[in-house]
């Protein structure tokens, strides 16, 4: 059986970062019914729904097969949906057309803003295992597990999403607004202290942490490459830390940034590991792939899933 001839279930996000794909006259529904793809389609409502719709379809419906219309907070609820259902991952193909502001997770693939070649990738069927990860972190003292597929940023990273989600209600879809959050982010943040842990005791630091990418790819906050050698094929996290940066490191650190050179900086440390255990004595802002994980509180635990799940790729 073809790709097209199979059941899809389509979640959209119409609050993604940028609207253009349902405000045609022709919808996304259409032109993927017109590419002989059998879709049944929903769109999301509130923070978190994609996941509850993913993990609908699978349990209640049966549904093997999902494209997710929107940016990478979409994708990433997507995934946590899939990884919470009681269904093996290993089950489910994903595809992804990309209607977001940054994009991160398809700009490592390749797949372009633009239905039409999105489309093109979904009727190619080309397919790859990828790896996922898994963050543990607290929330009144309860341990709570979230499933991410792109990055996790603690410290800088986080204080960034924070900025650039107020922001963007004023300015929404505008790609710039990451960047200016990025630059706003490094008068406000601090360094904080934390204990990091790698791989069973193989790495560890206890240092003040200004910001620090656990990445399982290479792009963050609409094509800035903190971790620019990682790939969600090899099974493995890269890890970049910025540890107790002077004003003229932080600098410079944010020109490298900008530049994909960050490791050159004396104050980062940039190391793989497929398990993470961090510990704080202060709180940290969280994120994971873009959405700010509002309350979450330390220790937190991550693991890298190998080949964890199969994509739609060009």
């Amino acid at each position: 059986m073809t790709e097209e001839k199979k059941k899809w279930a389509v979640i959209a996000n119409p609050k993604s970062g940028t609207r253009r794909y349902f405000r045609r006259r022709v919808s996304v529904e259409d032109c993927l019914k017109d590419a002989g793809l059998d879709v049944d389609f929903v769109f999301s409502e509130y923070p978190g729904h994609a996941g509850v719709l993913a993990k609908d379809f699978i349990e209640n419906k049966g549904v093997r097969h999902i494209i997710v219309v929107g940016g990478d907070g979409t994708v990433s609820e997507v995934i946590h949906g899939i990884f919470s259902s009681s269904v093996d991952p290993r089950e489910i193909l994903f595809a992804v057309i990309p209607a977001g502001t940054g994009n991160d997770w398809s700009r490592y693939w390749g797949i372009k803003r633009s239905l039409k070649r999105s489309i093109a990738v979904i009727q190619k069927g080309n397919t790859r295992f990828i790896d996922v990860g898994k963050l543990v972190f607290h929330k009144k003292r309860e341990p709570i597990e979230k499933y991410f597929i792109n990055s996790v940023g603690i410290g800088y990273d986080a204080q960034v999403v924070q900025y650039a989600e107020t922001i963007g209600h004023f300015l929404h879809g505008r790609s710039w607004v990451y960047s200016f959050a990025v630059i706003a982010g490094a008068v406000m943040h601090s360094s904080k202290k934390l204990r990091l842990e790698a791989d069973g005791g193989r790495y560890s630091f206890e240092d003040k942490v200004y910001s620090m990418s656990i990445a399982n790819g290479p792009y963050t906050g609409g094509g800035i490459k903190q971790t620019p050698q990682a790939s969600p094929l090899d099974g493995k996290f890269d890890v970049m830390a910025v540890v107790r940066p002077s004003f003229f490191h932080l600098m410079a650190a944010l020109y490298r940034l900008f530049r994909t050179n960050l490791q050159e900086e004396s104050c980062v440390k940039y190391f793989r590991a497929e398990k993470l255990s961090i510990t704080t004595t202060k709180r940290h802002k969280v994120e994971a792939d873009g959405i700010l994980l509002h309350e979450a509180k330390g220790p937190y635990e991550l693991t890298i899933l190998p080949q964890a799940i199969k994509m739609m790729v060009p």
